[in-house]
């Protein structure tokens, strides 16, 4: 077992990631328990919020619906006489308390109120008779303001809200009151709030003046109260609770939503502790499969980072040691193989690259010649038979410049010597069409220093002339240069019968190989682009029946840049 396992590097793998996975199992552990009790603290902080906008709804209606109500029994002549003459039609004034009721939504009970404190008139559970001191409390607040007044209640009454009636010298007559009781809270929550939220409703000072879990009231409030004057965060009672709290804007009273936590604090700590157990285990197992595995695969990882190092610089004679027997000897044995093979296979393709370079230079700009070599020699050996004409002389000379040019120097030259040779080889093929054609040359001195494969230009005005202008008497050809993204482009235009669509179509694609008669742009586009790259070459722009215009693109290269690199195959 011992043998098997030193033997496989694929089994020492296994073994370790089978260690190692424990890890990510604990990460994710790590990672998800917050996330989870960051959810349903989220979840529950929107349930909160929820609630809590229908509640303090609901609640301020019904305040604004008792501040309406307060404000308009206190100004009806009906209360008013009741309060100044001691006397009032009952049936009236008892249908004003009914529609005060109705408006507030039959929540509160209603008093009128003497300016000694005894009920005089009083409906929805308030009691007849019933007396409320005027020198404090909810009377005593009404008599100080002139608009409605809030204040704790006494036994079943949660809280007051009243307002002072006043005679024509602006003294108290009287008191309007209404009083909310724990049942008609009960009745008023209960109609927007139907899941177990808890609801707490505290006064200024924080004490409790409603909850709807009763014995809980004054023990939550107490240490919310605390809690809030030792600025912490609002956990009640055990922190099994979530609290938000909002204030009532028109009573100055604060309502309290309490929820249940989804994960309480005492689950939440026992979920982290298991998890830190797991987890320093976790880690401990894997820093010492770890250690384990680094010093095994350490050092022939290193050496060959560092060879594969060498490798990158050029240094192919770099070898590793072959003394291991398991995958990262045979990586090792590849290694070596591989780099052998590689500088084998390098010496070979630069020296067959070498040899088919020169002869496919040699073999294209060999067939840039008999073409109109060929016509030249038949045009020579006519006009010498028929005609008694001194052009055979200019003719033979201009050939002899073209032939020599063609053999001697560099394959590389300057645009002006270029020129020469087309002019040269103009002069030969106007003789030859009687002077039927003429050739402007139209190129800047600053582009004429500019390096161009020789012979690159003769293909292109031998086909302006013969497929060009040959058919006509006045015919037209221009040789000119610009420069345009940093490539000079030279074009050679004519105003003969133009280019059908598929030739054109065929100059333009990336295969020029089946130009057909068109060999010679063939060969100076390849020409082109063996020298200088995919991005150079011929292009065409033409229509049956109108000029033609062939461009040869080249990258901007003058003399004295080939000192730093050499273009001459």
């Amino acid at each position: 077992m011992k043998h098997w396992i030193r033997r496989s590097f694929k089994t020492r793998i296994f073994f370790t990631v089978l260690l190692v996975s424990l890890l990510p199992l604990i990460i994710c552990d790590v990672i998800m328990l917050p996330i989870l009790i960051a959810h349903s603290e989220q979840k529950l902080a929107q349930e909160s919020a929820q609630q809590m906008r229908l509640i303090q709804t609901a609640l301020t209606d019904v305040m604004d619906s008792l501040n309406r109500s307060l404000r308009e029994l206190s100004r009806d002549k009906t209360v008013f006489t009741m309060f100044s003459e001691n006397s009032a039609d009952d049936s009236a004034l008892y249908a004003l308390l009914f529609q005060a009721a109705t408006n507030t939504g039959n929540y509160a009970g209603i008093g009128l109120y003497d300016d000694q404190g005894i009920c005089r008139y009083a409906i929805n559970g308030t009691n007849l008779g019933s007396v409320l001191p005027t020198d404090w409390g909810v009377l005593y607040a009404a008599g100080q303001s002139a608009e409605p007044v809030y204040a704790d209640g006494s036994g079943d009454t949660v809280f007051y809200a009243a307002i002072c009636v006043r005679d024509e010298e602006q003294a108290i007559a009287g008191y309007v009151a209404f009083s909310l009781d724990d049942n008609g809270i009960d009745r008023l929550f209960s109609a927007v709030n139907n899941t177990p939220t808890d609801i707490l409703l505290l006064n200024a000072r924080w004490e409790s003046l409603y909850h709807t879990r009763s014995s809980q009231g004054d023990t939550v409030a107490a240490a919310l109260r605390q809690q809030l004057l030792n600025g912490e965060k609002l956990t009640g009672t055990g922190g099994e609770f979530a609290y938000l709290v909002e204030k009532e804007q028109t009573s100055g009273f604060f309502i309290v939503v309490q929820n249940p936590k989804i994960l309480t604090d005492t689950i939440v700590r026992a979920f982290y502790l298991i998890s830190i157990l797991m987890g320093v285990l976790c880690l401990l197992l894997c820093f010492w499969g770890a250690w384990l595995l680094s010093r095994h695969l350490s050092r022939p990882i290193q050496e060959l980072s560092h060879a594969m190092g060498e490798v990158e610089r050029g240094r192919y004679e770099v070898r590793l040691r072959e003394n291991r027997e398991d995958e990262l000897g045979l990586l090792s044995k590849g290694f070596n193989r591989m780099t052998r093979e590689y500088l084998l296979n390098l010496k070979r393709s630069v020296q067959r690259q070498k040899e088919l370079n020169d002869t496919r230079l040699r073999m294209m700009q060999a067939q840039l010649n008999p073409h109109f070599l060929y016509n030249t020699l038949d045009s020579m050996k006519w006009l010498g038979a028929a005609n008694d004409m001194p052009q055979f002389a200019e003719m033979a000379t201009d050939l002899a410049f073209i032939l020599r040019s063609s053999i001697t120097g560099s394959n590389l030259i300057p645009l002006q010597k270029e020129l020469e040779l087309i002019e040269h080889y103009i002069n030969i093929q106007s003789i030859r069409f009687e002077d039927r054609f003429t050739c402007e040359i139209d190129i800047a001195e600053r582009y004429q220093s500019c390096l161009v494969p020789k012979l690159v230009l003769q293909p292109l005005v031998e086909n302006a002339i013969l497929h060009g202008v040959a058919g006509q008497d006045d015919g037209y050809i221009k040789i000119s240069a610009h420069e345009e993204a940093n490539a000079l482009i030279v074009s050679v235009s004519d105003n003969g019968c133009g280019m059908p669509e598929e030739v054109l179509e065929q100059l333009n694609s990336p295969d020029k190989r089946i130009l057909g008669e068109h060999l010679g742009l063939h060969n100076v586009d390849s020409i082109i682009k063996l020298y200088f790259g995919a991005s150079y070459g011929i292009t065409a722009d033409s229509g049956l029946g109108r000029d033609t215009r062939v461009s040869v693109r080249l990258p901007v290269i003058r003399k004295e840049e080939t000192d730093a690199q050499d273009f001459d195959r």
